[in-house]
């Protein structure tokens, strides 16, 4: 898809949707959401869903071309924030010794998986 070939024609929002967004220095920015329009303004912004998981706007006087990617004119910072795919580990349960062996059991266990002894 070459969105900068044929000047005057329009083109639909759903073709921005899902395509990467590239700044200037060839770092990933993002997936297009949506387009946002201002109609008072007359302005035209990218709704992009940054790699760190926030949201951000990109003016459409910052976009240098649209071809199989968004590029952008200059270099975007991101927000600081955790990667998308990066979740925090949730610490272990508590755990209980079995009165009858010693082996760590999870407080809710009825039965020992060790000896097999009931547990209260």
């Amino acid at each position: 898809m070459n969105m900068t070939e044929k000047k005057g024609d329009f083109v639909p929002t759903q073709k921005f949707k899902g395509m990467q967004v590239i700044d200037s220095k060839g770092s990933s920015v993002g997936t297009v959401r949506d387009i946002g329009v201002n109609i008072v303004e007359k302005r035209i912004n990218l709704m992009v869903t940054a790699r760190t998981g926030s949201d951000l706007q990109v003016a459409w006087e910052d976009i240098q071309s649209v071809v199989d990617v968004v590029l952008l004119r200059k270099e975007i910072e991101l927000p600081k924030g955790p990667e998308i795919g990066q979740v925090p580990i949730p610490p272990p349960p508590p755990t209980a010794n079995c009165p009858n062996c010693g082996t760590a059991v999870i407080p809710t266990a009825r039965f020992c998986p060790k000896c097999g002894k009931q547990l209260k």
